[in-house]
């Protein structure tokens, strides 16, 4: 029964097999096993888990942990509570008609929040002065596109009245009607261009065929002549292949003369389709730019 009772008590043991001083296996009880199993019963404690990584989060207690977090949210808090401020004292100053100011009080509260909408749309009636002032266009479409990616649709409310005003719809009419009259005038003188460029560009291709026609005979000539330099022993083909190469060299002249000409022809005909290379097509292009980004604005609100 001591024996059984043996069993019994060891029968839950880990064993392993090892190597007496006789060179023989036998079974040993794994005392690591115990170790073990005595350290599983230590209790453990939950530490909270950060829902990003923080590294400095991980070796606090959890007492520590919490006081972080409730100055982490005091902290947050307090910007929110100074952005509001800010949005307030912006929206004052518009109302006045300090649009500088008010610009920098949503300067300040955009780096307190990079991602907020209701910033940008008070930013953008500050820019805009209520859009009826484009001056610092840029600017303004890059508030737009801010507004464009951040702001809900009741944010957007806010400043759908300003947009919706009659001055901001004449701007881009006039804008557009400018740019429409511009673009005829551009497209007009581009036609009487195009006919003249036309006409030198044919020109010179005449000259330059004229001239090339001549040298490739020459320079045939010549090269026949030189092959048969050795044929008669009086130099005849000797002197004949001087001769005509020479005639080649100054036909060649021609050629590159004529070529430059014809060169330059066909540069003209391609410059005159390009608006931007002259004043009038320049001037065009400055205004559709213009246009298209007001139009960009005109198109963050359903109006």
């Amino acid at each position: 029964m001591a024996e059984e009772r043996l069993i019994d008590d060891d029968k839950d043991k880990k064993y392993k097999i090892r190597k007496n001083a006789d060179g023989e296996d036998e079974l040993v009880i794994d005392e690591s096993a115990e170790d073990d199993e005595e350290e599983s019963d230590i209790p453990v404690f939950e530490v909270p888990e950060a829902t990003s990584d923080d590294e400095e989060a991980a070796v606090l207690t959890p007492e520590q942990f919490a006081e972080r977090k409730r100055q982490l949210e005091e902290e947050e808090k307090l910007r929110a509570e100074k952005r509001g401020a800010h949005l307030t004292l912006a929206r004052e100053k518009i109302a006045s008609g300090d649009f500088e100011a008010a610009l920098y009080e949503a300067a300040c509260a955009e780096e307190l929040s990079p991602n907020d909408g209701e910033v940008y749309c008070v930013k953008l009636m500050a820019l805009t002065r209520n859009f009826t002032d484009f001056s610092s266009l840029d600017d303004c479409v890059t508030a737009a596109d801010a507004v464009k990616l951040h702001a809900d649709e009741k944010q957007k409310s806010e400043i759908q009245p300003f947009a919706a005003a009659k001055s901001f719809k004449k701007q881009i009419d006039e804008t557009q009607a400018k740019a429409e009259k511009l673009k005829a005038e551009n497209e007009q003188k581009k036609a009487e261009r195009r006919e003249v460029f036309a006409d030198k560009k044919k020109s010179a291709l005449k000259l330059f065929a004229g001239a090339a026609v001549p040298f490739a005979v020459l320079a045939i000539l010549a090269i026949v002549f030189a092959s048969m330099i050795f044929a008669a022993e009086n130099g005849l083909y000797l002197i004949l292949t001087i001769v005509f190469g020479a005639l080649a060299v100054i036909a060649l002249i021609f050629v590159l003369i004529t070529a430059h000409k014809f060169w330059d022809a066909s540069r003209n005909c391609k410059l005159n389709e390009k608006d931007s290379s002259t004043k009038l097509g320049r001037e065009y292009l400055e205004t559709k730019a213009v246009l298209d980004k007001l139009n960009k604005i005109y198109s963050l609100f359903d109006l």
